[in-house]
């Protein structure tokens, strides 16, 4: 009979773990303008060195697929990430890739290369 209890505890366990890893349905979703696709890459091939300078501007828009696109090809930079509050990133640096930091409802907060 203890192995019944201990199996039985295990299963209940278990089912607790996965209900804690579901998500939450009363969070709200992001704005459609938030859903810019992350590291893309443009169709042309760059050598250069990423420029945010040229781009300081969007600071304070809410950023869309079109104007990311376009941000990324203004800095003449290759790679494109877009970064979201506390959501982790890799350290690495790149010289060809331009970082978008925005807020949860999709409004630029900085623009930097690397």
């Amino acid at each position: 009979m203890t192995g019944t209890f201990a199996r039985t505890a295990l299963l209940g366990l278990g089912l607790a773990l996965l209900a804690a890893c579901a998500g939450n349905p009363d969070k709200p979703r992001e704005p459609a303008a938030a859903k810019v696709t992350a590291n893309s890459e443009p169709s042309a091939d760059f050598d250069s060195r990423c420029d945010a300078d040229p781009i300081h501007d969007l600071i304070g828009k809410t950023l869309d697929n079109q104007l990311a696109s376009e941000a990324r090809d203004q800095a003449d930079a290759r790679f494109l990430r877009i970064t979201r509050p506390n959501q982790p990133v890799t350290m690495d640096y790149n010289p060809q890739r331009l970082n978008i930091d925005i807020d949860n409802a999709g409004v630029v907060l900085q623009v930097s290369c690397g």
